[in-house]
């Protein structure tokens, strides 16, 4: 006999794919232009950020449903969901503004957000999962390498 499927396992994803559809629809908003602009040497290629970016939200969906799962009885579990809320509209924004309006000292601010949204994220999960904590580590370090790279597109611009 099959488990019954929880919603969340089905919602949790798809609240996923519909935040990166929105942040990729707004990228693909600014391609052309975005190969007009002055880059550093070491920005990585499309297809390098298409496939980390992928990554990144396969494991933050992981981490999402451990604590969806695991640790709803959790006193901040409100709060850890608001923060995860807020962090896919941050992540949009900040398309938004980068690829879309290319305010690119405004970008980098918004990626400063995401940067404490994410710090404070997981110091709060860390607490009581460990795992589902460290699933957002390699999303950390790569939105640190991000927001360097969005504040080198702003002076080079």
């Amino acid at each position: 006999m099959l488990a019954k499927i929880k919603p969340n396992y089905i919602l949790i994803p798809l609240l996923v794919i519909i935040t990166a559809s929105a942040a990729s629809y707004f990228a693909d908003t600014g391609r052309v232009w975005y190969s007009t602009i002055n880059l550093p040497d070491w920005t990585p290629s499309g297809t390098m950020m298409v496939l980390t970016w992928t990554i990144i939200f396969i494991l933050t969906t992981l981490s999402l449903l451990i604590i969806w799962n695991r640790h709803y009885t959790e006193k901040k579990f409100g709060l850890v969901i608001g923060l995860f809320a807020l962090n896919g509209v941050l992540i949009v924004g900040w398309n938004i503004l980068f690829f879309s309006h290319q305010q690119f000292g405004l970008a980098f601010f918004q990626a400063l957000l995401l940067v404490v949204n994410l710090v404070f994220l997981i110091f709060i999960i860390w607490r009581f999962s460990p795992i589902a904590a460290s699933l957002l580590l390699p999303y950390n370090f790569y939105l640190l390498f991000s927001t360097i790279l969005t504040f080198n597109v702003w002076l080079l611009n």
